[in-house]
């Protein structure tokens, strides 16, 4: 397994960064496109995040 950090971007520069353990970056971008409502997770960081993924304006997938 690898670990890759999404980070999803707001308007005005925000941005949160999830990290994802998976085989791919492949498997991790179809997890992406499925995504719908609200996502909420736990960072590294142990800060809770809940958005709405339909206020996101850019996500970047780093290995």
């Amino acid at each position: 397994m690898n670990t890759f950090k999404v980070i999803y971007t707001f308007e005005k520069g925000v941005t949160v960064t999830e990290e994802v353990e998976a085989e791919n970056k492949s498997e991790v971008i179809g997890s992406i496109k499925d995504l719908e409502g609200f996502v909420e997770f736990t960072c590294s960081e142990g800060h809770y995040h809940r958005f709405d993924f339909a206020d996101v304006k850019l996500v970047t997938i780093t290995e």
